[in-house]
This record gives structure tokens, C-alpha cells and sequence, in this order.
């Protein structure tokens, strides 16, 4: 399999985290992460004692060099900070986005980016018979993104499941 570079964005980190994808990750890209988006994943506030379980892994993850930490030349000026240091590099590198933050997925998409939510990632798994219907189905429900997202997502996966007549499944659950 020929791995694509992407950036990544805490949204879809925190989101691909809880619904249990991120291991599959480093299979499918070659990961880069502007220090903005760093600082907001590891980021502990100060009535909280410990990083979250994502925060935690995510810390693992670049400790282990699982991942390049590389900053935009001009990072855009359209969202909060790490979202739009994310968006720049990008832009700038060419690289594919892996953002779930809805105004921001959208906006990129509309500039001509090729943006992915972790709910796509799903998908993929399973277009790739990475995951199981089920295990898909299970993932897609832990998710955080948008309800729009998440709903096209499913349908995204029953029509898929249905081309490949895994069962019988509607179009919307």
C-alpha cells in the first residue's frame, strides 16, 4: 500500500482515539503534527491532574517517534490555532487533512483539500476489510464528529455492505 502524508488535527485525534482507529493510523499515512496541534492534544488545564487516556496516548505516540512534528510557513488565519496550523501545512505541503471539526472539514474541502474525518477513516477500514461490519458499526456509534458526518458515514457503510452483501442492511439505522 502506497501511504499518503497527512496532517493532523486534534479533532481527529481525540475522536479517532475514542472510537478505537488510531492504531491504523501509521498503516494507511505518514503522520505530521504542527506544534500547535501538539500543544492542544497534551495540553492539561490546571484543575486537572493528568492528561486525558487520548492525551496520554497521543504523548506515547510522539515520544516513539510515531509521528513528524512539522509547522506550517503561513498557517491560515480562519479557525483557532491549531485547526488553522493544520490547514495551512495542508495547504502548503499538499498533505491530506485529518480534521473532524465541522466548519473547519468543510471549509477545507471547499478550498480544494482533501480533508478526512475519522468517520471516513471508518469507512475506509472497512472498504478495506480492515474492520468488520459490525466492528465498523460499533466504531461509527463512539464517534464525535457531526451528526451529519456520522450519518453519512453510515450510509456510506451500509451501501458498502450491501454491495458486498455482507448482510442485509438499511440505508439508515
Amino acid at each position: 500500500m502506497n501511504k499518503r502524508n497527512a496532517v493532523l488535527d486534534a479533532s481527529f485525534w481525540i475522536n479517532a482515539h475514542h472510537s478505537g482507529v488510531v492504531d491504523y493510523l501509521p498503516d494507511y499515512f505518514n503522520l505530521f503534527v504542527p506544534t500547535q496541534v501538539i500543544q492542544e492534544v497534551e495540553y492539561t488545564p490546571p484543575d486537572v491532574d493528568q492528561l486525558t487516556s487520548a492525551g496520554e496516548s497521543f504523548r506515547s505516540w510522539r515520544q516513539a517517534g510515531q509521528f513528524e512534528c512539522q509547522d506550517p510557513v503561513r498557517p491560515v488565519d480562519w479557525f483557532h490555532a491549531g485547526e488553522n496550523a493544520a490547514i495551512g501545512l495542508a495547504q502548503e505541503q499538499g498533505y491530506v487533512l485529518l480534521i473532524d471539526d465541522q466548519a473547519p472539514y468543510h471549509l477545507a474541502k471547499a478550498r480544494g483539500l482533501r480533508a478526512i474525518a475519522s468517520v471516513d477513516f471508518i469507512v475506509l477500514l472497512y472498504a478495506d476489510n480492515g474492520l468488520s461490519h459490525d466492528e465498523a458499526r460499533a466504531r461509527l456509534a463512539k464517534s464525535g464528529p457531526a451528526s451529519h458526518l456520522k450519518r453519512a458515514a453510515a450510509i456510506a457503510l451500509a451501501v458498502l455492505a450491501r454491495q458486498r452483501g455482507d448482510r442485509d442492511v438499511n440505508l439508515v439505522s
